[in-house]
């Protein structure tokens, strides 16, 4: 296998190939007809001169595997044993022109290697045939010589131009991904900046308010106090979202290993919900122990689609709020159902909650369905507890 290791200049990858196989059905050639040759002598005893042909050619060949050069030169020696011996050169000469091809295609200059060896076997063919310069196989072998060596280095040069277009290519797409990548970083360093500077400065400005209202209560006024209370729990989870959103969007998102902020996940469904009868909410909740094996992205999907739902309930909605978690086999089932207020739709923008825990549900490999009626209005979540896809 070592003898095949054709040792060839760096070449692109569409190219590369074909160029192995090129090299590899010249030296295929060659033996062929070394194998033919050799059975010729065989069969109507050729004398020592086809024998010693044969033998150095090979030996030229070979070395061609390695030594490009010297074993170029060695197989336009054969053609001159032939000759001296008084054997005609023209196995010597065709293997020549194969080799020319070769070793040109593996790295060494067309036009000077097939001067070189054209020449060689130019004069070999006109020694052997004693008809002087205008022997017109001599000319044959001279033209076939160059011309495979021409062929040789002009398909290598192909090769390389094909290989530094693709790298082109690579360089121009890696240049414009680092800068689209950029762009996006600076993007979310500026949104952080905004959030932080205008939403998280709002909210805890709310924090204290609502603190200084508690605060003046008057006495027996345990309803409100009770209220408020749970009013600054919800800005403080307000502000661990914000913080948690303001170290994702500093952060790449990808590579972040040191865990950051907790992020809220199917565990923490319950506490949610107990946030939500706080304020008085007639909520009730059917919800199964956390599923072995739960994959974090699902959980994280069905806590916030949990959240958004009993948020839109509380928005478009009136009465009870039902909240159900089923783990069956492979699947988690989220359900969360409300009923809808009489009258119009509320004069209030529509917001992208729907969307939201839709895209929510599709990026864990799940999909959301909705049931939307003149009385009550359904949402369910169904995911796979492995992450995988629906």
């Amino acid at each position: 296998m070592t003898f095949f290791a054709v040792p060839l200049l760096p070449l692109g990858r569409t190219w590369s190939r074909p160029a192995r196989l090129l090299d590899i059905g010249s030296l295929v050639v060659t033996a062929v007809a070394s194998v033919t040759y050799l059975t010729i002598l065989l069969i109507h005893g050729g004398d020592l001169g086809g024998y010693l042909g044969i033998a150095v050619t090979v030996l030229g060949v070979a070395l061609t595997r390695k030594y490009l050069w010297a074993g170029a030169f060695v197989v336009v020696l054969a053609s001159y044993a032939s000759t001296f011996l008084g054997t005609d050169p023209i196995y010597s000469w065709t293997i020549a022109v194969f080799t020319a091809f070769s070793v040109a295609l593996r790295g060494r200059r067309g036009a000077l290697l097939g001067a070189i060896m054209g020449a060689g076997v130019f004069f070999a063919v006109v020694l052997a045939e004693d008809q002087g310069y205008n022997n017109p196989t001599a000319f044959v072998a001279l033209a076939m010589s160059f011309t495979a060596a021409a062929s040789g280095s002009a398909l290598r040069s192909y090769g390389r131009y094909q290989h530094e277009l693709e790298q082109r290519m690579r360089d121009a797409i890696a240049s414009r991904e680092a800068e689209t990548n950029q762009r996006v970083v600076q993007e979310r360093l500026r949104i952080a900046r905004d959030l932080h500077d205008v939403v998280g400065h709002e909210i805890a400005m709310l924090g204290i308010q609502l603190g200084v209202a508690e605060v003046n209560l008057p006495g027996g006024a345990e309803s409100s106090r009770s209220a408020l209370l749970s009013a600054r729990e919800s800005v403080q989870s307000v502000l661990l979202e914000t913080q948690r959103i303001l170290h994702v969007l500093r952060t790449d998102g990808v590579h972040d290993t040191d865990g950051g902020l907790p992020t809220p996940g199917f565990a923490r469904i319950g506490d949610l919900v107990a946030r939500y009868r706080d304020v008085g909410v007639d909520l009730t909740a059917e919800l199964c122990a956390t599923p072995a094996g739960l994959d974090p992205a699902v959980s994280t999907a069905a806590y916030r689609i949990v959240q958004e739902a009993l948020t839109n309930s509380q928005r478009h909605g009136r009465g009870a709020v039902g909240v159900s978690a089923v783990a069956d086999g492979q699947l988690l089932t989220v359900t969360v159902s409300n009923e809808k207020a009489d009258g119009p739709p509320a004069d209030r923008p529509r917001g992208f909650g729907l969307v939201g825990m839709r895209e929510r549900a599709q990026s864990a490999g799940g999909r959301l369905e909705i049931a939307d009626t003149d009385r009550s209005f359904r949402v369910t979540a169904v995911l796979r507890i492995d992450g995988g896809t629906l």
